[in-house]
């Protein structure tokens, strides 16, 4: 009996493991590149939405390093949705926060992961500053 419950309790442990989020290592150029918008925001506020249990944040945008027609008529609105933070591939911000995100485009809405394109470093945003205004966009292909 003690070997099944440990089994079980082992066998939960795996279940809610497979379970989490789980990313491919992309390089920041490959992640920029592959990205519909990559922009500079500060968040302004949060909320959870009704039903599908996404997180939407609502931002001011302060600089645009990459966009699409179609991201940038959907930026306009100031908000980007996220997924559940917990297994869910949601990234996590905190009001007032200031990072470089990138996503993409998910039926005309703005949609960000921690799969994603994501600086949330002071240092690390001032040191790749040169690459994502110029380098990165330069090795971009056309699409």
């Amino acid at each position: 009996m003690k070997q099944f419950l440990i089994l079980f309790f082992l066998g939960s442990l795996i279940i809610g493991y497979t379970n989490g989020c789980s990313c491919l290592d992309f390089s920041l150029q490959q992640l920029f590149c592959n990205s519909d918008f990559v922009i500079k925001i500060q968040l302004k506020d949060i909320a959870k939405m009704d039903g599908s249990g996404n997180y939407v944040y609502h931002v001011d945008i302060l600089e645009t390093y990459r966009v699409t027609d179609e991201a940038e008529k959907a930026l306009k609105v100031k908000f980007l949705v996220t997924t559940p933070f917990d297994g869910m591939c949601g990234l996590d911000l905190r009001s007032d926060h200031v990072a470089i995100v990138g996503g993409d485009l998910r039926d005309g809405t703005p949609e960000i992961s921690i799969c994603g394109l994501h600086i949330e470093n002071s240092e690390k945003m001032e040191a790749e500053y040169v690459n994502l205004r110029e380098n990165f966009p330069k090795n971009c292909t056309a699409s």
